[in-house]
Order: C-alpha cells, then sequence, then structure tokens
C-alpha cells in the first residue's frame, strides 16, 4: 500500500514537473515570437529612416551645387 502511494506521487511529480516545464517552453517560445515581431518593426522603421537620410542627403547635396553656382555667377557679376 505505502509502495503503491509512493509510486503514485512519484509519477505525479514527474507528470507535474513535465507539465510545468512544457507550459514554461510555451511562455517562453510567446515571448520570443513577441521580441521577433518587435524587432522586425523596428528593423523596418529604421529602414525606412535610413531612406529619407538618404533622400534628405540628395537634396542637401543639390541645393549646395546650385549655391555653389548661384555664387559663382554673383561673383563673375562683380569682377
Amino acid at each position: 500500500m505505502k509502495r503503491r502511494i509512493a509510486v503514485a506521487a512519484i509519477i505525479a511529480l514527474l507528470v507535474g514537473l513535465l507539465a510545468g516545464y512544457l507550459l514554461w517552453g510555451v511562455r517562453t517560445q510567446r515571448q520570443l515570437n513577441e521580441v521577433q515581431g518587435q524587432m522586425l518593426v523596428v528593423q523596418s522603421d529604421l529602414k525606412a529612416a535610413q531612406d529619407k537620410i538618404k533622400a534628405l542627403e540628395a537634396e542637401l547635396r543639390q541645393e549646395r551645387d546650385r549655391r555653389q553656382k548661384l555664387e559663382e555667377i554673383v561673383t563673375k557679376g562683380r569682377k
């Protein structure tokens, strides 16, 4: 009788540990998926910001070229 109770207790303990381990793994996997999703959002935002910076740098370069040409025209007009 005591042996049956001990075996049943050990089996119940093992089942409980296994269930806890599985639930812990599911929770961890869910958190990893959330983090990966957030990383994808951040990466897309970063890519958009980098593209915007490149466009602004190109626009700035064009404006500097226009300004330099205008300064050359004004300088030639003064001479």
